[in-house]
């Protein structure tokens, strides 16, 4: 199949998302003169540049933030009132969807299919807040065990700093910016190198919105920017989406000054059959979920527990359907499986598969780049069965398309293995009986279980236990982050 028409960067986007920051309510050229290369994951080739922050970039988008909180109208307005801009934003957002979703699989690879049915997602989370804030208790007033009356009452945080990744840019940028938002917070969102045009064109819906100057500014550039702003003290708050280590460090960072801080970080989330489940029902949701957008969603199933006497069973059958699964073009409307985002995630990729074979894990399927494309970041849906839970490639993320496949004994064993993990972000449990499932996910420390399908929904919570995170993102739950709780002891 021929491969489809590409993305023309320079024609359909303006020249000022293509080389200006977003600050005060302004497009502002950068101070300074560094540039990122943004580089086609299918050709390898350079598609354009865009400039990264400095210091002084960083100094004046976290100074418009700093003044729009401590002397702009927006922690002021009435909830109802940033509702209803948020609402304008969301309205915007839905002008540009085809741009989004196409500007997400230009970027990094995301197939168009994959882009197409998570992008209305981020839309969403602006009419979720909206709605929301309209009947969300930000004061009440209570009688304390002595009778001392008090009105308790719910403020924004203050200044936040949110940091997202390259994997799913809008959507996980959208989560924050949508929250901190509605809460009455002003923020400098710094996007990540590999993907700015997401935030770029976010940035624009919130000014074609009418948000006010200072409110949301919008830098983008590697770890050094990101690191230059989160020491900043002018925030109150770090908002982080990212990897383990990542997040460490920035914890670190807000320990120092006790801002507050929420990561979403990695996982290694499992799939656990019990011996009970349809497999072909099963398989509906396994083979989408083990390798969604190529493996790089922080949620994706990438260890499946199957009791042992049917293990054979289920490889047979979840081999086959991978085995299936069409790589290509990820514009290909048809494609299911595109490159990874970049060279980095390749060579990473390439050598756990190299280190599962090392460890005396069994291929399956896959394992290598892809036959006859010798050009772009292409990897085969790796499957590894015979695996240890101890082995790397059941306790590391990877970050792509390889599934380790382990057997248990018994649900206890299943839940042992489940659980012997440094992650806890997602899982999903499989039963004819909707209860049992349901029984063995409260025994799973994950932040958040499916039974008999995988869902993530913008009114429920998302985060994790252990190492996969601090704090909640979405629902009442990621609202409430992004507020502090006063009590005001009323005297007569």
């Amino acid at each position: 199949m021929a491969e489809q028409a590409g993305f023309d960067f320079a024609r359909e986007l303006p020249e000022k998302l293509r080389t200006r920051f977003y600050i005060d309510g302004e497009w502002v050229r950068p101070a300074g003169t560094r540039r990122n290369a943004l580089i086609d994951c299918v050709s390898e080739e350079v598609m354009m540049e865009m400039p990264e922050a400095g210091s002084a970039d960083i100094d004046a988008a976290v100074k418009a933030a700093r003044r729009a909180f401590d002397a702009g109208p927006w922690p002021h307005l009435a909830p109802t009132e940033r509702g209803a801009y948020l609402k304008r934003i969301a309205d915007e957002m839905r002008k540009r969807e085809p741009l989004l979703r196409r500007v997400w699989t230009a970027q990094i690879g995301a197939p168009i299919s994959f882009s197409t049915a998570l992008t209305p997602g981020a839309i969403e989370l602006f009419d979720y807040y909206a709605d929301l804030v309209q009947h969300h208790a930000f004061e009440e007033e209570r009688t304390g065990s002595s009778g001392a009356k008090a009105r308790i009452v719910s403020e924004p945080v203050g200044v936040v700093g949110l940091v997202t990744p390259w994997n799913a840019p809008l959507i996980l940028l959208s989560y924050k910016v949508a929250a901190a938002l509605a809460a009455g917070c002003t923020i400098v969102a710094k996007a990540s190198p590999e993907t700015p045009l997401d935030a770029q064109l976010l940035a624009e819906c919130i000014e074609a919105a009418g948000v006010p100057p200072g409110v949301f500014n919008l830098i983008h550039g590697g770890r050094d920017t990101g690191a230059d702003l989160v020491g900043r003290r002018e925030l109150d708050k770090i908002s982080f989406t990212g990897s383990t280590a990542a997040g460490k460090a920035i914890a670190a960072a807000c320990a120092e000054r006790l801002a507050r801080v929420d990561l979403e970080l990695g996982g290694k989330s499992a799939a656990i059959l019990l011996d009970d489940a349809d497999i072909s029902s099963a398989l509906q949701t396994i083979v989408p979920f083990s390798m969604p957008f190529n493996g790089q969603i922080c949620f994706s199933l990438t260890r499946v527990l199957v009791p042992n006497r049917r293990r054979d069973e289920f490889v047979a059958a979840y081999v086959d359907a991978v085995n299936g699964l069409q790589i290509g073009d990820p514009n290909d409307p048809h494609t299911q499986i595109g490159p990874l985002a970049m060279k980095r995630q390749l060579e990473r990729v390439l050598g756990y598969i190299e280190r599962g074979r090392a460890e005396g894990a069994t291929l399956a399927a896959g394992g290598g780049r892809v036959p006859g494309r010798e050009r772009g970041f292409f990897v085969q849906p790796t499957v590894f069965t015979n695996v240890r839970n101890d082995m790397a490639i059941a306790q590391e993320e990877i970050f792509g398309p390889v599934v380790s496949v382990i057997g248990y004994d018994d649900e206890d064993d299943a839940v042992r293995i489940a659980n012997d993990s440094n992650y806890g972000l997602s899982g999903a449990v499989f039963s004819s009986d909707a209860e049992r499932g349901y029984a063995l996910a409260r025994r799973v420390r994950s932040g958040n279980l499916s039974v008999n399908g995988l869902s993530v929904d913008v009114g429920i919570p998302f985060g994790g236990y252990k190492q996969s995170g601090l704090g909640r993102q979405g629902g009442v739950e990621g609202l409430k982050g992004y507020l502090e709780c006063k009590a005001v002891y009323m005297h007569e």
